[in-house]
């Protein structure tokens, strides 16, 4: 690389596109229940959506805060067009507030005023909700100015969020996803990573019976899967790697990719890729029953694998016309597999790291070999 001068330096910062306009302004609580509600601010996800969640005494504290008028972060807002407005970061103070004063929990857990313990929004004395109408958050809002074109304010959006994500507990790759990418498409993934099937599956607590009204059990907010929403990367690892021309590069740019390409699909095409999903679940389990997505370790343990996952969705869909055949043979082809993972090499490949794009597409061939074998 060839040495730069301090001046050539300085003509990079003046010309620079990636330069933030940005303004504070502080907002009575009022003011942000209207905001919101008028969607004049937006993405303030569903708990189910974005699971990195405030239990009720850490919204409860919250609250205790507002009243004790204890200095509060502020919010980031971008604003994506002229006065409108997405929250990059405050989601769950703003969720706090908004729940608060609809009555949907009781305060909790509180130090200071354990007088309020067990009480709602609408069970304050008048005093203390004139107070908490007065309170006031901040909001650090970076301007539509700041990018030139849609392909500009995207890249934007995605660096400032995920550095205002680099502190505290951070965010993973498919929970940034989540934020960033927010679209039918994601719903859809949401949705799927919540179908009855699946959740049996992969041992995790069914959606259906764990949320309701918005509120997520313990059980089901605990669950390893769920609480990170790596069973939505589960999803979409099958919509990302199901075209062989899209698997290249970066794993994790391939699944960037996918929430990208499928951003702006309409209804109709979103049915047929959750027809296409449920099929191919419906059909693996159909095959390998209570073996779905397992393989033995070496104690001889049966234990889920995402890599197997891989391969069994892709393989299925490639040869869907072949499963009525495979269900028939359904002992042989769990047999022949197990007998085939003695090898070391070949349970590498299936059961080892979620692993490189040539990998995946390695195991994908592998067991669409194996299933072919069959017919």
């Amino acid at each position: 690389m060839k040495n730069i001068t301090d001046r050539e330096i300085e003509e990079i910062y003046e010309k620079g596109s990636f330069r933030l306009t940005q303004e504070r302004s502080d907002f009575l609580l009022p003011q942000i229940i209207d905001f919101v509600k008028s969607r004049r601010w937006i993405n303030i996800h569903p708990e189910y959506q974005r699971r990195l969640v405030w239990d009720r005494k850490r919204k409860s504290m919250f609250i205790e805060s507002l009243l004790l008028n204890i200095p509060i972060p502020p919010i980031f807002l971008y604003e994506w067009d002229y006065s409108r407005y997405e929250v990059m970061d405050g989601q769950q103070r703003l969720s706090s507030i908004i729940d608060f004063y609809e009555n949907k929990y009781k305060l909790t857990g509180l130090d200071h005023w354990s007088q309020l313990i067990g009480k709602t929004y609408s069970d304050l004395p008048p005093l203390l909700k004139r107070a908490l109408d007065r309170r006031r958050i901040s909001a650090t809002v970076i301007l539509a100015e700041s990018a030139v074109d849609d392909e500009g304010r995207n890249n934007l959006r995605r660096f400032v969020f995920e550095r205002l994500n680099t502190g505290g507990q951070k965010l993973n790759a498919q929970e940034l996803r989540n934020c960033l990418f927010a679209s039918p498409f994601n719903d859809l993934l949401i949705e799927l990573a919540g179908n009855d099937l699946f959740d049996d599956i992969w041992e995790i607590p069914r959606y259906s019976d764990n949320i309701r009204g918005g509120q997520i059990s313990k059980n089901l907010a605990d669950n390893s899967l769920f609480k990170r929403m790596n069973d939505c990367e589960i999803v979409l690892r099958f919509f990302a790697f199901r075209v062989k021309s899209n698997v290249r590069g970066a794993v994790k740019k391939i699944l960037d990719n996918c929430m990208i390409r499928y951003q702006k699909l309409d209804e109709s095409e979103l049915d047929k890729l959750r027809g296409l999903f449920l099929t191919r679940l419906n059909a693996a389990y159909e095959i390998f029953q209570e073996r779905t997505f397992k393989v033995r370790d070496n104690r001889g343990r049966l234990r889920h694998s995402q890599p197997l996952f891989d391969a069994v969705m892709v393989a299925l869909d490639r040869e869907f016309d072949l499963v009525p055949t495979l269900i028939g043979k359904r002992e042989e082809i769990i047999h022949s597999l197990d007998e085939k993972l003695k090898d070391v090499k070949t349970y590498e490949l299936i059961v080892g790291k979620l692993g490189t794009a040539p990998s995946i597409l390695e195991r994908a061939k592998f067991m669409q070999d194996h299933f072919n074998s069959f017919r």
